[in-house]
Parts: structure tokens; sequence; C-alpha cells
């Protein structure tokens, strides 16, 4: 619905904004990765030319709730856990007079022993990441009767598995500007929730709610980790109350990749049990995860979740943990916990189908989920035609080989499947019909370019019967925007779009009320098609005709939170099918073809449901291949924080890439999509090198230096006389 004003240049992001009299601000940040600031000298960023403000950790203690889950972090710190940490800001009246401002400020430590790996976080005697230790609690969960199912297997497989850390990576940078009128602020946010950030801003501050006001007209990316107040919203607050103007706080790129929390690496021992048949009955995960110093807004230790989702087997075993380090902190990305988990869990899956000899797509189709958690019914399940449907796609059968090496490209194909939740909650939407016959929709999405607002217009439009372009949507402003979750966690269509159709539905039957009142039969005899007002299939009147009637504007809002029913779960499903080349000399990986098959009940806008799954598909071929935030064992900063080096995949490594839609019908609608495009890549991409090669990665990314290695390994195995 905006494509001409983002295409164009129009629209304004949070950075595109100006104020009269604004200042701009810089964050001060730690020089070492374990101290205590001791002291700070302002007086060079007092004497810098512009400089307006100095905000440091002596002068406020801001507690910023969202930046920690079980700790207590301040806005600025005095106790500093990484290189990075905020410690300070300034404002000044131009971006240069910021940037120098903040590195004339010098800071002196009392500096402790630093840790930067889980070997040496969980050693005895590690330097405390936090004073209650290094490791998060523990999570224990499952079903069953691990012991007694594994005593019931002839096959048992287990491994080892590495997935990196990865950066976010969104394109538009950290930005923030506010405003105080009196006792009121306002906050224009690069942020993924309005209400969400409004209510950690207030809490924070403490003050009212109502007296926050979050706008975000335009938002570029977030991927997760931007669901909440992030401490750039509270700086940029906190300075313009401090200096009486308007203040933009902007992160340069390097901030961006030390500050903007990533996803966290992840080792995990997997066994898996089977029987002779190859009918999956045990399945244990263990795994450790690098947290860094910090863990965002993570619900309670779940750190590496999934795979207990994906196959109906007999038991399951989880355990994780998230343990501290002195590096930068990590967050929510994208399916915070599923590509991790999924990548250790379907690579064991594909070693078991090919120990026992089975086609990797039968060994799937034989175990794949029915009940969830062997106890759950499901709401709807279009697995297995996600793995059929794909694979004929895709053709299967003829592009898998035996896994020889070739003498100098060989090519191999691999499947992966996944599970991810979708879903319900909290809802609210207002649609009113205006005098000059158009739909508008109010909602409080924002929108970070998965079509969100489109969305909404498709589902006012199809349950009014009015035509898309007679639809207008106003959104991202809290002050007149309904309530909505955000963008985040797969929830918008579900959570906003249900009430979006509540409301609709409700207009509808208000308009062929007042059409029955001017036509005079039964609104139950009416309907609305392509804006006109219809009687068994003739056209009576159009809605605009009804809208000239009105004396005011005609408008139906909706609050709707639909719940499971106990005993019952709501899973998205995935099955993904990659082509792969392997340069056998060099190790270099090319992704050839790639169908990815999804049951998200049904779908809004093929348009961008198709996108999500192609962006959701790069995003992974990144974890796959390329990604891999690069951390200094000297004094854990960040060595390749900049899209220079930080290897994103480009469109020359950019495959064919066909997204297949199983329409499922689920009785509560559209299940979730965004997440799950991500989660099977790298173990379908993994699957398919070593159908190419024969060799086995268990560590992301899949480097040509890697591969390469596990070529020249095989091939050293294969010599005479190896043993």
């Amino acid at each position: 619905m905006d494509a001409l004003e983002r295409a164009t240049g129009v629209a304004r992001y949070a950075a595109d904004w100006k104020k009269k009299d604004m200042l701009y601000a810089r964050i001060i940040t730690s020089t070492v990765p374990n101290g205590r600031v001791v002291e700070i000298d302002k007086s060079g960023a007092s004497g810098t030319e512009g400089v307006v403000d100095v905000v440091t950790c002596f002068d406020d203690r801001t507690i910023w709730h969202a930046g920690e889950r079980e700790h207590e972090r301040r806005l600025f710190t005095d106790r500093v856990r990484f290189v990075g940490d905020c410690i300070g800001a300034v404002a000044a009246r131009t971006r240069m007079a910021a940037q120098k401002g903040s590195e004339a400020v010098r800071a002196r430590y009392e500096e402790y022993q630093a840790t930067f790996t889980i070997e040496s976080s969980l050693r005895e005697g590690a330097p405390k990441v936090w004073d209650d230790g290094n490791v998060l609690k523990t999570r224990n969960y499952g079903y069953g009767d691990v012991e007694e199912a594994f005593g019931a297997c002839s096959v048992i497989v287990e491994g080892e598995y590495e997935t990196a850390r990865v950066h976010n990576s969104q394109l538009e940078p950290a930005a923030s500007l506010a405003w105080w009128e009196g006792d009121r602020l306002t906050v224009v946010a690069a942020t993924q929730s309005i209400f969400g950030c409004r209510n950690g801003i207030a809490r924070d501050l403490g003050i009212p709610a109502d007296n926050v006001r979050v706008i975000t007209k335009y938002k570029g990316g977030g991927f997760g980790n931007k669901a909440d107040s992030m401490n750039y919203d509270l700086i940029a607050a906190i300075l313009a109350r401090r200096t009486g103007r308007p203040v933009m706080v902007e992160y340069s790129r390097s901030d961006e990749f030390t500050s903007v929390h990533g996803r966290w690496s992840s080792r995990q021992k997997l066994r898996l049990g089977c029987d002779q048949s190859g009918n999956v009955l045990a399945l244990e995960v263990n795994a450790m995860c690098d947290i860094g110093a910090y863990t965002r807004r993570i619900k309670p230790f779940n750190f590496v979740d999934g795979a207990q989702s994906y196959y109906s087997c007999r038991a399951f075993r989880g355990e994780d943990a998230g343990v501290y380090t002195n590096t930068p902190a990590t967050g929510h990305m994208r399916a915070p916990s599923g590509p991790q988990s999924c990548f250790a869990s379907e690579t064991i899956m594909d070693e078991a189908a090919f120990r026992l000899g089975i086609d990797p797509l039968q060994f799937r189709l034989r175990n794949m989920v029915r009940v969830a958690h062997n106890s759950e019914t499901l709401t709807s399940n279009g697995l297995e035609e996600c793995l059929r449907a794909g694979a004929e796609a895709f053709g299967w059968k003829e592009r898998r080989n035996a896994g020889a090496v070739a003498a100098e490209t060989s090519t191999g194909a691999g499947v992966a499947i996944a599970a991810w939740h979708s879903r319900l909650g909290r809802g609210e939407a207002a649609v009113s019909l205006t005098r000059d016959g158009r739909i508008v929709v109010r909602t409080g999405v924002v929108d970070i370019g998965t079509g969100a607002k489109t969305t909404m217009a498709v589902i006012a439009s199809r349950n009014t019967g009015m035509p898309i372009e007679s639809v207008d949507v106003e959104w991202g402003d809290t002050e007149g925007s309904p309530y909505s979750v955000g963008e985040s966690g797969s929830r918008t269509t579900a959570f906003t779009g249900t009430a979006v159709k509540a409301a609709s539905t409700a207009l509808r039957g208000r308009i062929l009320e007042k059409a029955s009142g001017i036509s005079g039969i039964a609104p139950g005899s009416l309907e609305i098609r392509n804006g006109a007002v219809l009687n068994a299939g003739r056209k009576l009147l159009a809605v605009e005709d009804v809208a000239e009637t009105l004396e005011s504007e005609l408008v139906e809002k909706a609050a709707t939170e639909p719940a499971l029913p106990k005993g019952t779960e709501r899973l998205s499903f995935a099955a993904h099918f990659a082509e792969v080349e392997v340069d056998s000399e060099t190790g270099a990986v090319r992704v050839l073809k790639y169908v990815a098959a999804h049951d998200s009940g049904p779908i809004v806008n093929s348009l961008t449901a198709t996108s999500q799954v192609h962006g959701g598909v790069i995003m992974g071929m990144g974890m796959a291949l390329t990604e891999q935030l690069l951390i200094s064992d000297y004094d854990g900063s960040v060595l390749n924080g900049s899209f220079m080096l930080y290897r994103l995949p480009n469109i020359k490594q950019t495959p064919d890439i066909q997204a297949i839609f199983i329409n499922t019908d689920d009785p509560f609608g559209p299940k979730s999509l965004g997440e799950i495009t991500l989660v099977p890549v790298a173990a379908a991409i993994g699957n398919a090198i070593f159908n190419a090669t024969g060799v086995r990665l268990r560590r992301t990314p899949f480097t040509p230096e890697r591969v390469a290695a596990g070529i020249e390994g095989k091939r050293s195995e294969s010599l005479p006389g190896a043993r």
C-alpha cells in the first residue's frame, strides 16, 4: 500500500524526522570488557564546539528493564561487562560535534579479569560476569521416559553441533527522536512495536503510559530485537528532558554491530534412538549457549527450542542453559531459538537415515509429528503435504546422488523440516466507512517489511466486500491507533488481523442495514461485492450511495483474544529442499535451487507471503554459509562490525527460490509464517552438502575452508594404508 512512498523516498523513517532546534546524540561506550567506572572526565567533550550536554553513569541511574532478562541493567552503567557497554551520551548541535564530543570523554576503570568463551566461563574460579555466576538457570523439558525408550532402540546416533553467533543486520540503523511538551513525551522510534516501546519507556522513566506517545510510520527491518523500548529511545528522552530540546540519538554501523543484540551461538549434544525399521523412539538434546554479557527479553531460559515438535516419538528430553561471557549482548532474532535447534536435530535425523539406509524424505514422512508432544491435538497439520508437494516441485529423486566426490564439482540435495509456534492473542482494530465511501482501517501495526499494512487492508477488503483500492490504513501512532502486539513472534496477522476481520465483518453488517433501509429489502437478502450492494446477483446501489446518507463516519471497533482449547497445540510447518554445488578443490558451496513448502494456514496475501519465504531463506543461507560475528579472544570486542567485513549473502549467491503454500483449513485462520521461513535452511543446505560430498558438517557457517578440510579428510581416509 505504501510502495510509491518507499520507492520515491517520501517515506520518513526515524532518522528522517526533523524538529526545530534538534540536537544530535552519540553514545559513550566502555573500552574495557569487565570492570567498574571509577571516574569520567567530561571536560574534553564539554569543551568541544557545539556540544550542549554530556550525561554519564554518575549523572543518571535509569534502569533499562528490557535490556536484561534476569538482572538489573542500568541504561548508563558504571559496572561494565563488555567492550561497548554504554556509560554515557553526548548531545550536540551537529552530528560531527556529537561524535567528536563522545570521543573526547575519558573514563578511568577498575579492571577485572574477563571471560570470552563458554569454556572459560564454566571453568572453576572463572571471572564472574554477574555476582550470582555465569550460568543462567538451566531449563529442563520433555515428555516420556527417555532411558526406557533408548533401551528399546537398536540404532543410536550421537553427535555434537555448533552454530555461530550472527547479527540481525537490519539495513535501517538504530535511531530515536524524542521531545517533551510539558510532562508529555513524544518519541519517533525505529521500533517493531509502538505499544511495547511506549510501555517500556513509561516503565523505565516512571511516568504514566498515557503521557508517552510513540510514532513509527516506517520501519526498515527489525528481525525481532527491536520489539520493546531500546536504550537509545531512553537516551533520547533523557537528553531531551535535560536540554529542553528535541534530541535524536543515532548509532553508527559499528555501534549497531556491538550494541544491538544478535543471535547467540550454541553448542549442542544430541542422542537419537531408532528401531531397526527406522522408527524414531527417543531424542535427547543438551545445549549450552553463549548469550554474551546480557540477554534481552528472552522467554525464561528458552535458548534452543523446536525439535520436540517435529517428530512423533516415545520420549524426548531437553536441557539448555545460557552462559554469560564478557562479549556483546544477545537477544531476540527471527525465530530466536529455532535455527540452532533445527540445524542440530535435522542433521542428526539425516545421519540416522543414512545409517539405516533409508531415503531422508521417507524417513521424515515415516516419523513426522502427528500428535504434538505425544499428548496434544494439532489444530491443523499440513507437514506431510509440505514434504510431498515440496519433493515433487524440487525433483527430489532426480537431484539426489550417491554422495561420491567428483573431480572438480559435485552436486547434492538435502531436506529439512521444521515446526514453529502459531500463537493466538489480543488484537484490536477500528474499521469505518467514511461519508465519501472509503473504508478506513485504524490499527497499531508498524510494518517492518512484512507488508502488514497491506495485509490488514486485504482482510478489510475481503470482509467488507469493498475493493482494496477503496481501503485506507492509518497506522503506527499510539495516539489514535488501537493496540497491536507489534511485529514480532509472527503474531501480527493472527492477533491484529483477527480483530480487523471482526471489525470489518461487523461494519459490513451495518452497511447492509443502511442499504436495507434505502432499498426496502431485508439485510439477509443483500450482499456487498466489489463495492456494490447486490440482491440475487443484481446491483441495487453502490456502497458510495449508502455513505452519502450518513450523518457521520460509520465505525466498528473490535477487540479479540481467541484461545486454544486445553490439550491442543497450534503449529506452522515447513519442508525445505536445497540443491547445492560444491567445488571439491576450494570447498566453495553454491546453492543452485531451493524449494520451501509451508503450511501457514490460509494465505491472506500471496505476494507478501512469498516475499517472506524468499527473505527468510536468504537470511538462513547467510547463517549456513557466510555469517559469523567474530569475537576477539583478547578483549571480547567485535572484529567484523561492518557490512564490508560481515559477510551477508548477496544477489549473486541467491538461487532460484520457489515458495509453495499448503492451505490447511485451520479453525483459527492464518498461522505464523515470518519466522519459520528461516528455521530449516542451514540444516537443508548442510544435508545437501553431505549428499554431494559425503562430508558431514556439524558446525556453521559452512565456510570454504571447513568444507575443503572435510573433503581432504575424506580423501585421506580412502588412501591405501589409511586407518
